[in-house]
């Protein structure tokens, strides 16, 4: 009867461990840096490709999923339709979730300070400022690069700020911005959204990331190793 407590007692503090682990995220490959924000990305005959991360650690007893921002753009051939469908993330051959816009909705996650990595303000805005705050994420140059002052999702007046401020928390603003079902092509603008990666797989080793625009796959690669105490 002890030798089974003390196993169960065994099981626990090594399961709490685990959960504790901290990683360090480091992106292979990278094509360059903007405000502490690693920026990939790669080209194909008929399309680019750039994923944004933020998060330089993950783990830890509040875990949270692993946040890319993808963004794609078409340069010939047929329109696409994009989403979450074209994408595979893997781990040491073991297939990682990447989570759906219901789940992230459904979620408990607190993205705020991952957000905050990308320059997007999470608090509310007094209903007295005049401050103009894009709720909406485009991606970080290249041929992500919009005008930004020009868009339609700015918001534009006092008013139009109380009535979002409401619903200012990071988890509806990842949800906001998170891939859906979008058509991309050659007319339009580069389009594209966040995704998530559930945490709960994901271990020291590398992270491949493909991602399907037609028939070959983009590749990145996103090395995991545990930090340092």
């Amino acid at each position: 009867m002890k030798t089974s407590i003390n196993i169960t007692l065994l099981t626990l503090l090594i399961v709490l461990m685990n959960a504790c682990t901290n990683y360090n995220v480091t992106p292979q490959n990278i094509t360059r840096y903007d405000k502490g924000i690693d920026i990939l990305d790669a080209s194909q005959e008929d399309s680019r490709v750039q994923i944004e991360i933020s998060q330089h650690k993950l783990g830890g007893i509040n875990k949270t999923p692993l946040v890319i921002y993808v963004g794609v753009q078409i340069i010939a051939g047929k329109e696409i339709i994009f989403d979450i469908d074209n994408l595979s993330a893997t781990q040491n051959q073991n297939k990682l979730e990447i989570l759906t816009y219901d789940q992230i909705l459904r979620s408990n996650y607190d993205f705020s300070d991952i957000l905050q990595g990308f320059g997007i303000l999470t608090p509310p805005i007094p209903s007295t400022t005049n401050i103009y705050a894009p709720m909406f994420y485009f991606g970080r140059g290249g041929f992500l690069a919009y005008g930004m002052f020009f868009s339609p999702f700015f918001i534009d007046s006092v008013q139009n700020q109380q009535a979002i401020a409401d619903q200012i928390q990071a988890k509806k603003i990842l949800a906001t911005n998170y891939l859906r079902k979008t058509t991309i092509s050659v007319q339009t603008k580069a389009k594209g959204g966040f995704i998530a990666i559930k945490p709960n797989k994901i271990k020291a080793g590398v992270i491949e990331l493909k991602i399907f625009i037609r028939e070959k796959p983009y590749i990145f690669k996103i090395d995991i190793s545990k930090a340092q105490k």
